[in-house]
């Protein structure tokens, strides 16, 4: 396909850079699980701030764990986003995440040559990233070298594998609804970008799956994928209810045209999703900490549909022991993750 072209592109620093006054716009994607959103970021200094932000709805199924299922669907959804939007261009950068995109710290072998190092990260990736086995678009970023066990410099890099069909079918859409992917580049980046913390911050997407990403002033290197998410809850609450699938994601988000069971039946369908959620991102954070020598977050930061849904953030607040915050406060109204990926990072 053409987007085997594509690569993901450099790995991000901590603040963005911005769009010259007479550059060409890129619009940040996001395609979730429920939704399309679409977002440029006015070309001004200091936090993000959109200067266009749209969305439009997508058919229960369009896209699963992740990953595009239904492109014309998906087309035809952002099509409806960015109608009427005028100076938008055709440009835009696309986010994925999903069990499909690892990302890892590899320590390198001490080499000097850029090619050298290249084939040492494209060897080492495939060894030890389930992901980049085979059929994977693999980027990486040199990190600050670290000190072996021996008091000698280490050579470190950033890996993000991801695997090309996953790539391919998000990129077919976008192309499908008339706009030119520029970039592909993950979730958590681009909500990274618009929260732009000054400490250590727990990020969470709470979208179809839930994308988990440790974030501080100097980067984002930690990242993993939980599959849990909105359609969790509605699998969930279906079954207890007897209810369809897609009727009861619908009344979440607030459509109760096509269920019958008492509103307060969903509270405990999304305490229960939420609490499994936490458990394993306690899990993960331990594995930072202990594992991979990372910092402790000091605060949360949450976004994606099912954050939006009543006593999320009270839950997380209570299960993770966190300050827990909305993105939707940092970013005016746009979508934070579209927001973040309509700017690029200074290298």
């Amino acid at each position: 396909m053409p987007s085997r072209q594509l690569t993901l592109p450099r790995l991000p620093k901590s603040l963005p850079t911005r769009r010259p006054q007479n550059a060409a716009p890129v619009a940040g994607i996001r395609i979730g699980a429920t939704h399309v959103s679409v977002a440029v970021a006015a070309p001004a200094s200091g936090p993000l701030a959109p200067r266009i932000a749209a969305s439009a709805p997508l058919p229960a199924g369009a896209v699963k764990n992740g990953e595009v299922v239904d492109a014309v669907a998906v087309a035809q959804a952002l099509r409806q986003a960015v109608a009427g939007h005028s100076g938008l261009g055709k440009q835009a950068r696309i986010g994925v995440g999903c069990q499909k995109v690892a990302v890892r710290v590899i320590d390198l072998p001490p080499v000097q040559r850029e090619e050298d190092v290249v084939a040492a990260v494209r060897m080492l990736a495939k060894e030890r990233i389930p992901t980049a086995a085979d059929n994977a678009l693999i980027d990486y970023r040199l990190l600050p070298d670290g000190v072996t066990e021996n008091g000698q410099p280490q050579k470190r890099a950033l890996v993000v594998a991801a695997r090309r069909e996953l790539v391919d079918g998000h990129v077919a859409a976008v192309r499908a609804a008339g706009l030119d992917p520029v970039g592909v580049d993950l979730l958590a980046f681009g909500l990274s970008r618009t929260v732009r913390p000054s400490a250590a911050t727990l990020l969470l997407d709470l979208d179809g799956v839930t994308t988990l990403a440790i974030s501080g002033r100097d980067d984002c290197r930690f990242v993993r994928t939980i599959p849990a998410g909105i359609g969790t809850v509605a699998e969930d609450l279906a079954q207890r209810t007897g209810g369809d699938v897609a009727a009861v994601e619908a009344a979440l988000l607030g459509d109760r045209s096509g269920v019958d069971y008492e509103q307060d039946e969903e509270g405990p369908a999304i305490a229960r999703t939420i609490r499994a959620i936490a458990s394993t991102v306690r899990t993960s954070i331990d594995f930072h900490v202990e594992q991979e020598d990372g910092t402790a977050p000091e605060t949360c930061v949450i976004s994606g549909p099912l954050a939006a849904l009543p006593g999320v953030a009270a839950l997380l607040h209570e299960t993770l022991g966190l300050p827990v915050e909305s993105a939707g406060a940092l970013s005016g109204g746009a979508d934070p993750v579209a927001l973040g990926l309509s700017v690029e990072e200074v290298r």
